[in-house]
């Protein structure tokens, strides 16, 4: 069968490959089922309430969201599979066997603070288990990492908040509206976000970004670029290894999972003059 899908002239019959051609397709499902943006369609969602019922037990049912961008993964053999139906099973199984995942050089602050906070891609994982945790998770409704940077702030930034107090009787807003909202201890639960904060290594920590190194093309010379296209003109390398649009754009195909560092990505500027 193989020598039929060669080209006529290397002495096939240029038979198509459906088997390949069928996998491009479920690849093509995928891609829309990895954009995050308000344009995302809604057999999408669909999808997702599918695939979180056949979650595995043990996770938290309310700190799952989706398992590309979390550490659970869909079963795709036992029990649990049989809430996934053919088309769903077909895409994971091809999202598996190409190796898809969230792989990139670098993230803008705005889309490292979309990432989950539970079951996060590259933190250091902890139970979701003490009063603490449960408190974020239920009360608070903590879901993303920019949750937690809001809830922490009043501890990263005492000079924004000189009123809050180190212990559970604080009476600053914040923590008066948290003790409204059920919460028994805020400063507590500020600690605990805290934690879960840092928990995340630099390279997916919003708050832990390094300063604009000046590599990258200013708007002026990036608009001189698109005048250069038309004109036919040389056009400056954009040296820029940053994901900026949304989290679609930072999944890969192809990719080894086991060679994504977490160390940040840096570009450094030559020393002495330009060769």
């Amino acid at each position: 069968m193989n020598t039929l899908r060669h080209p006529i002239h290397e002495g096939g019959l240029n038979v198509l490959d459906v088997k390949s051609r069928n996998e491009a397709i479920e690849i093509i499902w995928l891609k829309a089922y990895l954009n995050f943006s308000p344009s995302r369609q809604k057999w999408v969602t669909v999808m997702d309430h599918i695939i979180l019922a056949a979650a595995p037990p043990q996770s938290v049912k309310k700190a799952r969201e989706n398992p590309f961008l979390q550490t659970w993964k869909a079963p795709l053999k036992g029990p649990r599979a049989k809430h996934l139906n053919g088309n769903i099973r077909r895409m994971l199984k091809t999202a598996q066997k190409y190796q898809v995942n969230l792989t990139t050089i670098r993230m803008t602050p705005h889309l490292l603070a979309q990432l989950p906070t539970w079951y996060h891609l590259s933190a250091e994982q902890k139970p979701i288990a003490n009063a603490r945790v449960k408190c974020l998770l239920k009360k608070h409704n903590v879901s993303k990492v920019v949750d937690l940077i809001k809830s922490s702030a009043r501890l990263c930034h005492p000079d924004q908040h000189s009123t809050h107090q180190k212990n559970r009787n604080c009476t600053c807003h914040k923590c008066t509206r948290d003790r409204d909202m059920g919460c028994r201890n805020p400063h507590k639960y500020t600690a605990e976000a805290l934690t879960r904060l840092n928990l995340i290594p630099p390279k997916h920590n919003p708050t832990k970004q390094e300063p604009p190194d000046g590599l990258s093309l200013t708007k002026s010379r990036k608009q001189r670029n698109e005048l250069a296209r038309h004109t036919n003109r040389d056009i400056t390398f954009n040296p820029s290894i940053t994901c900026k649009e949304s989290l679609a754009e930072c999944f890969w195909i192809f990719t080894d999972p086991n060679r994504n560092p977490t160390q940040m990505a840096r570009r450094y500027k030559h020393q002495g003059p330009t060769p």
